[in-house]
Order: structure tokens, then C-alpha cells, then sequence
């Protein structure tokens, strides 16, 4: 054996572990993925359940719905009826109902680290009087890294739907015009 054919060896060897090691990142992404999917499902099943019961208590119709996810797996749901003017923030063990004219106030803040990290993410909302406090990134990200772009994201249209339900509020109701 020459040198030439040792190299070939190893550089078939090479090969073949990183084709093996493709492979596993391969299978275990997928089970990765199925196993994120069948949890999101379970955690927004269960809020969309309570949102369920309580549209059919009060009689409500909500049109607009939006779902997010904190970096804790954590599913949030805000819901509205535009018609009847209530809108609902619900999440697992918890929903707030409110009309449109009772969120008085919303922002987002970013808890700031050293080296730029940004220690956590959260947005609030001022519901008659009383502040609520969501946590959507709660440990240490960077705000370019892929994990700080999606916690950067969900806040940003977190506070954004917030900020939408507050301008609906400040317009007059349907029957307040006649």
C-alpha cells in the first residue's frame, strides 16, 4: 500500500461518517419536529377549548384570532369579536375578557444584558386599571440569533395586536354614531 491509497481510505471513512452523521441529524430532527408540533397542537388546543366555551357562554363570535408562543413553549391566544367590541387574551390556566375600550395601555419591553444580549422579553397591557405582564423570551438571547429573531418577532406582533384592539377601542362604537 502507497500513500495514495491510505489517503483514499481515510478520506472514504471520512465520508462515510459524516453521510452516518447527516443521517442521524436527519431522523432526529424529524422526531424533533413532530414532537414541537404535537405539543404546540396540545397547548393551543387547550386554550382554543376555553376560548370556545366561553364565546358560546357569552354569546360571542370571535373573527380575529392570533396565536403565539413564548420561548417556554407557552401558547397565547388573542381573540376578538368586532362586532360586540370584546376581545380576549387567554392563556393556559388563564383568559381575560375584555371589551376594546377597557385596554387602556400596551407595551413591550426588552430587559437589556451585557455584550448586547438581551436577558428576556415581556409585554403588558393595562386592562381597567390593572397591568398584565407576558413573558415571551424569559432566558439570555442574542437579538440577531435565530432564537432572538423569533422572541423578537412574537413580541413585536404581540404588542402590535395589543395596539390594534386599543385604536379599535378609541373609535366610536356602531351605535354610539346614531
Amino acid at each position: 500500500m502507497n500513500i495514495k491509497d491510505i489517503l483514499m481510505y481515510i478520506l472514504l471513512m471520512v465520508l462515510i461518517a459524516f453521510t452516518l452523521f447527516n443521517f442521524y441529524a436527519m431522523m432526529t430532527s424529524k422526531k424533533r419536529r413532530a414532537r414541537s408540533a404535537a405539543s404546540y397542537q396540545q397547548e393551543m388546543g387547550t386554550i382554543e377549548n376555553n376560548l370556545l366555551k366561553l364565546m358560546k357562554e357569552r354569546a360571542l363570535n370571535f373573527t380575529t384570532v392570533k396565536r403565539l408562543m413564548n420561548d417556554k413553549g407557552e401558547g397565547i391566544i388573542v381573540v376578538t369579536d368586532p362586532e360586540k367590541r370584546k376581545a380576549a387574551i387567554g392563556m393556559r390556566g388563564d383568559i381575560e375578557l375584555f371589551a376594546f375600550e377597557d385596554l387602556e395601555s400596551a407595551g413591550k419591553e426588552y430587559l437589556q444584558g451585557e455584550k448586547g444580549k438581551i436577558l428576556g422579553s415581556r409585554v403588558y397591557a393595562v386592562i381597567s386599571g390593572t397591568k398584565y405582564e407576558y413573558t415571551i423570551g424569559s432566558r439570555p438571547f442574542r437579538p440577531k440569533g435565530p432564537l432572538g429573531k423569533v422572541v423578537y418577532d412574537t413580541t413585536e406582533e404581540f404588542h402590535t395586536e395589543l395596539e390594534r384592539i386599543i385604536a379599535e377601542g378609541k373609535k366610536q362604537a356602531p351605535s354610539d354614531n346614531a
